[in-house]
């Protein structure tokens, strides 16, 4: 048998010029993803800072001239080799921390990020813990302790109303004048007839 040879000087030619164009391609994608790299930095970095003289702004929405100066200054300082904490802290120098979009995570900043989730975490399990409740009948049980109270002051009550009528024949009687029979109505309240 006769051994075939796969690549010849001439078919090694067309590889070689395929192998170059390809990394011409890649090198020039790189370069361009670097340029395109930074942009996207100093796009994120806007939309962290706040606008000094827009109210509720950050510099990527505002188009007063400051925060075209802003955003200017940042692609200087990225294009300089800075890196975004160089620039933060650059801002927080000039304008103080309120220029942050974001507060910082640390010190007494912290209970910003720690606070509103313990509150909200609080407030669900409060919730929960009244739906149970109402489901399983507490409040029911309330209910019938109340009827048992109110039997148990029943024979008390009862003296009350009987002591309330014979204060009434008293009255009438020293008053010498007749008045009008009271009745019960239904819901328990008295009522003068006549």
């Amino acid at each position: 048998m006769t051994a075939v040879h796969w690549t010849t000087r001439s078919s090694r030619t067309p590889h070689v010029l395929y192998l170059f164009i390809a990394l011409v391609f890649i090198l020039t994608a790189a370069c361009s993803s670097v340029e395109q790299s930074l942009e996207q930095r100093a796009s994120a970095l806007d939309k962290k800072f706040m606008c000094p003289v827009c109210p509720g702004e950050t510099i990527d929405q505002a188009q007063v001239q400051i925060a075209k100066d802003m955003r200017q200054i940042i692609r200087e300082k990225l294009a300089a080799g800075e890196d975004e904490n160089d620039v933060s802290q650059f801002f927080v120098d000039r304008y103080g921390i309120q220029v942050l979009a974001s507060p910082p995570t640390s010190g007494f900043n912290s209970l910003v990020w720690i606070v509103p989730p313990v509150v909200l975490g609080i407030s669900l399990t409060a919730l929960y813990m009244i739906l149970r409740d109402m489901r399983r009948g507490k409040l029911a049980r309330v209910g019938r302790m109340n009827d048992t109270t109110n039997q148990a002051l029943a024979p008390y009550l009862d003296a009350v109303d009987e002591e309330m009528k014979q204060s009434e024949l008293k009255r009438r009687s020293a008053g010498g004048r007749a008045s009008a029979p009271l009745t019960r109505s239904d819901d328990g309240s008295e009522e003068v007839n006549g």
